[in-house]
């Protein structure tokens, strides 16, 4: 997965990081089919496909694919592993569903269940996996993120919870619907909340960035203002060194350890600009998703730090915007997010990524269009993941490139190649993910780029997975 970097966001320019070194290639213990069905790329009369240029498998236009091995998963989901031509190859692995399949679904998997968690994508695979009643069957890696914060970047919802709403440059995002419809677009989210005559826009979903209004749910942490436990043992252990006593010195009160890591959670958080801010706990009273209205029950309305309630939210308000009229104890509250395009569909899940790869059955990046202008982001041979549909809508493609493996002869993709590649597989539109050191892909708990081992990947912050779910509602399909 391609990892953002702070620095090049301010400037518009994305670094890519090559994959760590390749592990050595074993046969799968697992059971598959070998063939030399090739796929040819469709050409439109009077078109010629431009030709990539690349510092790297100069002038490789990806024409055909090779169909090297085959595994039904489940019904309607099978994974493939492609062999493109030219000198040096690309090796795709693709898994396909069909989710008009009964049970077959895209999930969403966040790391650490946190708006700014990080996992490997193995250990986030295993742990969805362990904590769900569906069988997630494959995963690769989602959003870009930034380095530092963590934040994704673009929109990203999960199960109707936005994560992040603001949208970054021209980029596109896939945005699921209840029916796991996948759409492409450049979205963008807005939100509102509103209670009595009073109406306030939101302006970010769990992450403080100014003085307005902010929503944090589920993924905002099990406390607002949020410390991870991780930044607590930190903190904790900087004390303990600086602070050991001798046996000359005396203290009023002798700290245990618990108090300690209290003590040092309260002070950072009395720091922290949301500690003063009005937090108003809400539970939800219907399912939350994008372009519908959530009714929310008040439960309590406080400063300072407050847990996050169960199936509902913290709405984070200053004083000054409230004055003397704040919500009471089971007021109700309305929260609405909204896309900026195709207002009348219930969205449930996105994803944000650049550029789209393929539109509408042409394979020709948008790099220009959505300002993803670097150099080695559009022209090198690197490591990228994908996600693509069906003409029909029916199925729904997740691909991921190994990168450059000189030894084996083979290459990563250009943006370009990517594109051409995504067509043959079966995408009428496709999009681009997060790639480079950050791109992988699992298949039943299995990193496919590293046959049989388990080498300590990057971590990200967001996983796509195909599962079969465990119970299907008639009346959404979803």
């Amino acid at each position: 997965m391609l990892r953002t970097i702070m620095c090049a966001m301010l400037i518009s320019s994305m670094l890519l990081g090559i994959q760590g070194a390749s592990a050595a290639a074993r046969q799968r213990k697992k059971t598959s089919s070998k063939s030399t069905k090739t796929r040819k790329t469709q050409r439109k009369p009077g078109k010629r496909q431009q030709k990539p240029t690349t510092s790297r498998g100069k002038g490789l236009v990806v024409t055909d694919i090779t169909e090297l091995r085959n595994i039904r998963l489940d019904s309607g989901i099978v994974y493939y592993q492609y062999r493109t031509n030219g000198v040096r190859p690309i090796i795709a692995h693709v898994i396909e569903c069909d989710r008009t399949v009964a049970g077959n679904a895209v999930r969403l998997v966040k790391g650490e269940d946190h708006a700014t968690g990080l996992e490997r994508l193995k250990e986030m695979s295993q742990r969805f996996d362990n904590r769900s009643n569906h069988v997630l069957y494959g995963t690769v890696n989602g959003n870009f993120w930034k380095a530092v914060s963590n934040l994704m970047i673009g929109p990203c919802v999960i199960d109707g919870e936005v994560i992040q709403m603001s949208r970054y440059k021209k980029w596109s995002s896939a945005m699921f619907d209840v029916r796991n419809t996948m759409y492409i677009d450049t979205f963008e989210l807005s939100g509102i909340v509103s209670f009595g005559q009073k109406r306030f826009p939101i302006e970010s979903v769990n992450d403080r960035r100014g003085t307005g209004v902010v929503v944090y749910n589920m993924f905002g942490g099990n406390v607002v203002p949020f410390l991870s436990q991780k930044q607590i043992e930190k903190a904790f252990s900087e004390a303990v060194r600086d602070s050991s006593a001798d046996v000359d010195d005396s203290t009023e009160v002798e700290l245990t350890d618990d108090m300690l890591k209290a003590e040092i959670a309260a002070q950072q958080r009395e720091r922290d600009i949301e500690f003063p801010m009005v937090k108003v706990r809400v539970r939800y009273l219907r399912t939350p998703s994008v372009n519908t209205t959530i009714a929310c029950e008040v439960l309590s309305v406080d400063t300072g730090s407050v847990n996050m309630p169960l199936r509902g939210a913290i709405i984070s308000i200053p004083k000054s915007l409230l004055g003397t009229s704040w919500p009471r104890v089971r007021d109700t509250i309305r929260l609405r997010y909204e896309s900026n395009i195709m207002q009348q569909v219930k969205f449930m899940n996105a994803v944000s990524g650049t550029p789209r790869l393929v539109r509408n059955g042409i394979a020709q990046n948008e790099s220009q269009q959505e300002g993803s202008t670097a150099r080695r982001f559009v022209q090198y041979t690197l490591a990228r993941t994908a996600i693509g549909v069906s003409a029909d809508n029916k199925k729904v493609y997740l691909v991921s490139v190994p990168p450059d493996r000189p030894e084996n002869g083979t290459q990563g993709a250009t943006l370009q190649q990517m594109s051409e590649l995504m067509s043959l597989v079966g995408c009428h539109n496709a999009l681009n993910l997060d790639g480079g050191g950050s791109a992988g892909m699992t298949v039943q708990n299995d990193h496919v780029f590293y046959e049989g081992q388990d080498p300590l990947t990057r971590r990200i912050g967001l996983g796509i997975g195909i599962v079969k779910l465990a119970k299907i509602l008639r009346t959404t399909g979803y």
